[in-house]
């Protein structure tokens, strides 16, 4: 039986949608974070307490770990999305064989691609869906006359 390498593009969009969630959360932390630290320092001494100014590290350094989570969410959704596409195009070679092959995108259901198969039919934009075992199966797209 055939193996085809796994195809997973849920994973790596959560992942880049996580780290664009957690960059809402550290920009404007960092903005709150600055704005406090200007006012701390326009208070006069007996104002300028520890726990102020802890409080304004902490929030400082809760921004720069969103910050750094949102880097790494963001390089692990990247790279994961740069393996499916891999792997599905070797999967299409394995199956079909292709003379020309140019993927566009993933789309969340299927990947859009142009492709001239080796008895020289030739799809453009057609879809490619994954059935059981990742399977590729193109579909060409329908038009309309």
């Amino acid at each position: 039986m055939d193996e085809y390498l796994p195809v997973v593009f849920g994973l790596p969009l959560m992942s880049v949608a996580l780290s664009v969630v957690l960059l809402l959360i550290a920009v404007p932390l960092a903005i709150h974070a600055l704005i406090r630290r200007r006012a701390f320092a326009g208070l006069r001494d007996g104002e300028q307490t520890y726990a102020r100014r802890s409080s304004i590290r902490t929030e400082f350094i809760s921004a720069g770990l969103a910050a750094v989570a949102t880097a790494v969410f963001l390089v692990l959704g990247i790279t994961g999305y740069s393996t499916a596409m891999s792997n599905l195009e070797a999967n299409i070679h394995k199956e079909y064989s292709p003379t020309k092959l140019d993927i566009k995108y993933w789309n969340g259901s299927w990947a859009t691609a142009d492709i001239t198969l080796p008895d020289g039919t030739s799809y453009e934009d057609a879809q490619i869906s994954m059935q059981a075992e990742y399977r590729p199966l193109v579909e060409p797209r329908m038009t309309k006359d």
